[in-house]
């Protein structure tokens, strides 16, 4: 007699009922493989996957699976997850995680395997994810709701639905299939046509919600995400930008690390992490974009237009001017989307090298742009001793401009200067020397009323951030008949002797002053060197560990570029042995025993391994008083429930009972438990006790 059993009738109900649903559950996943392969346009993956589901027909043979080789399936599903990573991180670039989530099935396929022809893998399943507080109280149920098709139909679907369609059609079938999967686990109290009608309409409900949430994620990516991605990210849109002249409080600069720069091509930085004295060009200005109109403290490129720059003869090599005899190098390493494609560039490059990205575009101001494609190391050749840039045209009426509001304040500090009969070199001097005497400082002020930022910063408060400082001296010079414009990038000053090159903040981000001069652009800096220092006086005690932290990413993401530049076959190459490898470790460390498919029928998948003590000889004492109208009440305990029925028992047959609850509860809850031979008494002196007991 089976203790976790009423009856043999009941029990063969349930096997029957789960062996039906276990070919259920296999047939629909074989569907759910076919639309995901239909879907994804990866027929060649599926059929295969499909041809060893349904395998199972002709494939006699069944495995008893024990919990180590559920833990290899699983290992083996993991490693397939991390190859399917690196290829396709080193293929798909930004795009790996659809093209990941619609190669999952194959991952999940040494799983669904183990599941479709092994035995005993829900049971383990079951006894894992099992509740010990109900186990304690001896409390031990039957449901099967654990079962790796289920987790294999949702994989499929899910990476059906990662492909690029907004077919009605895929909607349909995959409503359809999961309608068939949760057929058998309904409610048996429901009637079928109200839970279908349910169906319909939740599933209904679902579609029109699903609708309606990708208008909205698509409205507010237009409306909001477009108004203040620049802030958030830090990404530079090269038409214009808004200064934070004018704001109220402190400025806060972040000490994260955006990007870094290598001296000489990348070949240096793959040689090793080795110390390097910082050397010239360093420390260096580099350069996202130019303005020329200013009006209400924010700057604006007037009439910007982007034009092709044709791409050299060697893959990823850009020409964008001629380049003198001894130029220099440095290798920027950064995250491409973070700037949406606008390339962080020194004065006087002519050509940049090692990117590989399907167009350049760059606009009159000096502003280039490139398709974003994530983290890039990316080569530039430039001359530092000419600041110049030929990517920029000449300067218009813009670039002499002078918003009314500022002129007075413009005025009265070019009148205190004496620029009369000053030559443009000599002009330039006084400025920058006059704005040296102003103080760097990242605590705003309210301007008072009526009175712009740069006028309030030149007559009264003298003090503020580089904004400031650039914006300001670009109206000067604008009033004594120079053209300037405003610049904004980065200033590469900080040198890593762990990284073995320099490192950009983003408090490193700058602004500064172009100034046209001598029918060139040149840059003019009139921020008080010391802004740099001050900046670093706020960083953290704990900049080091998030520095070090950095560092390893970046480490990380290098190595991935690096194979990035292998190709489809290399990396192919390179993973399948290894997967072979571990596959053929697999095969030796399974340790299942074969079964045929009668000793696999007559096997329930239902059974789990019972549990310490519940597979006591009382509880078939119990079911048999249970036949005789002596029923245990659900809270009562066995003592309990002997002492009510001790009346009923004879003398000898109470005494036997009595020895038989002592080893029972011994059993059950002694850490101990029994020995071999206490639990050999156990199990002799309830088979007596059931064979003497008088049934009426």
């Amino acid at each position: 007699m089976n203790p976790s059993s009423p009856s043999s009738h009941s029990a063969a109900v349930k096997q029957h009922t789960a062996a039906t649903r276990w070919l259920h559950n296999a047939s629909l996943c074989s569907l759910a493989t076919a639309l995901w392969g239909w879907q994804t346009g990866l027929f060649w993956v599926a059929i295969p996957i499909i041809l060893i589901l349904e395998a199972r027909h002709v494939v006699k043979q069944r495995w008893e699976i024990s919990l180590s080789d559920l833990k290899e399936a699983a290992k083996l599903s993991g490693a397939l997850v991390a190859m399917l990573f690196v290829v396709l991180v080193t293929t798909k670039k930004s795009l790996f995680i659809y093209s990941l989530l619609q190669w999952l099935p194959l991952a999940g396929l040494p799983l669904v395997i183990a599941q479709t022809y092994g035995l005993g893998v829900q049971a383990h399943l079951q006894n894992a994810f099992s509740n010990p507080h109900l186990l304690r109280r001896g409390i031990h149920t039957q449901q099967s709701s654990l079962n790796l098709h289920y987790l294999y139909f949702g994989i499929c679907i899910v990476a059906a639905s990662a492909a690029d369609t907004d077919h009605f059609f895929f909607y349909g079938i995959a409503t359809a299939l999961t309608a068939l999967l949760l057929w058998p686990l309904r409610p048996k109290r429901s009637a079928p046509v109200v839970w279908v009608l349910l169906f319909c309409l939740s599933t209904g409900l679902g579609f029109v919600g699903h609708r309606q949430l990708a208008q909205f994620q698509q409205h507010l990516e237009t409306q909001v995400i477009a108004m203040l991605g620049d802030i958030a990210s830090g990404r530079i849109n090269p038409n214009g930008t808004a200064t934070q002249m004018g704001s109220i409080g402190r400025l806060k600069r972040s000490n994260r690390i955006i990007f870094r720069v290598a001296e000489g091509p990348t070949k240096k930085l793959a040689e090793g992490l080795t110390e390097r004295e910082p050397s010239s060009p360093f420390p260096l200005l580099l350069q996202e974009a130019a303005y020329n109109r200013y009006q209400l403290s924010a700057w604006s490129a007037e009439n910007s237009l982007f034009t092709p720059v044709p791409p050299d003869e060697e893959e990823g090599s850009w020409i964008l001017s001629a380049a003198n005899e001894t130029p220099s190098s440095i290798t920027i390493s950064t995250d491409l989307e973070r700037g949406d494609g606008v390339l962080t560039l020194p004065r006087g490059v002519s050509s940049i090298r090692q990117l590989p990205v399907k167009e350049m575009q760059r606009n009159q101001y000096g502003a280039v742009q490139v398709d974003a494609i994530g983290n890039a190391a990316y080569q530039v050749q430039f001359n530092p001793d000419n600041t110049t840039s030929l990517l920029e045209l000449a300067p218009t009426e813009t670039d002499l401009q002078i918003p009314k509001v500022d002129k007075a304040a413009v005025e009265t500090t070019l009148t205190k200067l004496n620029l009369t009969g000053d030559s443009e070199r000599a002009t330039v001097n006084k400025i920058a020397a006059y704005l040296q005497d102003f103080q760097y400082s990242l605590d705003l002020l309210q301007p008072p009323a009526n009175t712009s930022a740069v006028s309030d910063f030149l007559l009264n408060t003298q003090a503020g951030h580089c904004e400031y400082f650039a914006s300001t001296t670009a109206l000067l010079l604008r009033g004594a008949g120079i053209p300037a414009r405003y610049a904004v990038g980065y200033s590469v000053h900080e040198f890593s002797p762990l990284e073995g090159q320099y490192i950009v903040r983003s408090r490193d981000a700058h602004a500064w002053t172009l100034a046209y001069l001598e029918n060139t652009w040149q840059v003019l800096d009139t921020t008080p060197p010391d802004w740099t220092t001050q900046d670093k006086e706020r960083t953290s005690s704990f900049q080091r560990s998030s520095d070090f932290l950095s560092f390893l990413g970046f480490q990380v993401s290098y190595r991935i570029r690096q194979l990035g530049e292998l190709g489809l076959k290399e990396i192919l190459m390179i993973v399948i042995p290894l997967f072979l490898y571990l596959l053929w470790r697999s095969i030796q460390s399974f340790q299942g025993q074969k079964k045929n498919t009668l000793e696999a029928s007559n096997t329930s998948e239902n059974a789990r391994p019972v549990p310490k003590g519940l597979d006591s000889e009382l509880y078939e004492i119990e079911q048999l008083l249970n036949a005789q109208d002596l029923h245990r009440q659900p809270a009562e305990s066995f003592l309990q429930w002997g002492d009510r029925i001790q009346q009923a028992l004879s003398e000898p047959q109470w005494l036997t009972f009595q020895k038989i609850l002592a080893l029972h509860y011994q059993y059950r809850f002694d850490p101990h438990s029994l020995s071999t031979a206490e639990r050999e008494q156990l199990r002799t002196l309830s088979k007596k006790w059931i064979t003497d007991y008088p049934v009426s």
